[in-house]
């Protein structure tokens, strides 16, 4: 495990490099960078990380990163952001509950008797995140090779998509002023206390919540989390606390590369194609459509493209993207916007297997 999470990181430290030092960096931005190393390795190489090493930075890791994130975040700002993300996010999960349906159909002959779980893992993944894609599989019960295939096809289009979307968000965003650096010396002294004292909150949330967590065991985890993260949030000492984004944001790049190493299209091309092509329709149906009704309704581009994460990727990546087109403000409606979905991911993703249920699936 130690050595993958090294690679890991060694990978993540790799795509730093390159946003900062070459042009082409600079313009994709960190998180599409390791992203596409990610990417690239998994791909070519075919080395993945072992299911230890990526459940540690997609778990403890993330978690402190979200936490970091959250702690820097101003409630007395919040509800107008979220009331703006409120109807694009209920526009991309009625899409893309259309786009399963619909590609049931078109695909029906092609899925064969599988259509009906590829449709509920699909909804349930892609109104909410992974939680639904896992709470809807273990209720459905697919064979073993058909669930790697479709995990495989959910990385691989979500991560395009998220690439997208942050090329967009960039692309369409008007840029910010550059604020004058502080002296060298003082620059050095301050961010190493201001990033120390960050991650002294960061680690307080989380051991809180881990308390909080075993004393309300039936209450998910995401939830805690952002919760205790949240009211620690407003607390008084808010300059200690002023590290926290920066770091957070550092912090959480390890998993878009995890994403990226978890998403080989090479298994996908043979017998996984049909699954891959499904996926990738829903997707591809949901972005477009809500482009397009994004232009007719006049929705803010970033607010947009961060509710449609929100459904495709949860909270954690809607989240991540909020942070990486610099719209920190988006932070926290983002993941509440993200928590929705998994209120209503499984039911939806159990409805859809429902009605493209055929006797042949039994």
């Amino acid at each position: 495990m130690a050595a993958a999470v090294l690679v890991i990181l060694l990978l993540t430290a790799l795509g730093w490099w390159l946003s900062r030092s070459t042009a082409w960096g600079r313009q994709l931005g960190m998180t599409m960078v390791v992203l596409l190393i990610g990417l690239l390795v998994t791909n070519i190489s075919g080395w993945q990380p072992s299911k230890a090493a990526a459940g540690w930075i997609s778990g403890p890791l993330t978690s402190l990163a979200i936490a970091q994130l959250l702690l820097a975040v101003d409630l007395r700002r919040v509800w107008p952001d979220a009331r703006r993300l409120l109807t694009p996010f209920a526009a991309s999960v009625l899409l893309t509950l259309v786009a399963v349906l619909l590609g049931g159909l078109v695909f029906g002959s092609w899925l064969g008797a599988e259509r009906s779980i590829l449709a509920g893992v699909f909804t349930a993944t892609f109104t909410g995140g992974s939680l639904n894609f896992v709470s809807v599989a273990r209720t459905l019960q697919p064979p073993e090779s058909l669930l790697l295939v479709a995990t495989a096809a959910d990385h691989v289009v979500f991560a395009i998509w998220f690439a997208v979307s942050l090329w967009l968000g960039q692309r369409g965003s008007r840029p910010e002023p550059e604020t004058p650096a502080p002296t060298p010396a003082a620059a050095t002294n301050q961010g190493a206390a201001a990033y120390g004292l960050a991650l002294l909150w960061g680690l307080g949330v989380l051991l809180a919540s881990q308390l909080v967590g075993l004393a309300l065991p039936a209450v998910p985890s995401i939830l805690v989390l952002t919760t205790t993260a949240l009211i620690a949030a407003q607390l008084p000492w808010g300059p200690s606390r002023r590290g926290c984004y920066d770091e957070g944001l550092l912090l959480i790049q390890p998993f878009f590369t995890v994403i990226g190493l978890s998403s080989p299209v090479g298994g996908l091309l043979g017998e996984g194609l049909p699954v891959l092509i499904y996926a990738a329709w829903i997707v591809a149906l949901q972005a477009a459509a809500l482009l397009l009704l994004r232009r007719w309704r006049r929705w803010p581009l970033a607010e947009t493209l961060v509710a449609s994460q929100a459904a495709i990727g949860g909270p954690s990546t809607a989240l991540a993207l909020a942070t990486s087109l610099k719209r920190g403000e988006l932070a926290l409606p983002a993941v509440a916007i993200g928590l929705l979905g998994y209120l209503v991911g499984t039911y939806l993703g159990l409805i859809a297997s429902a009605v493209l249920f055929t006797p042949a699936a039994l």
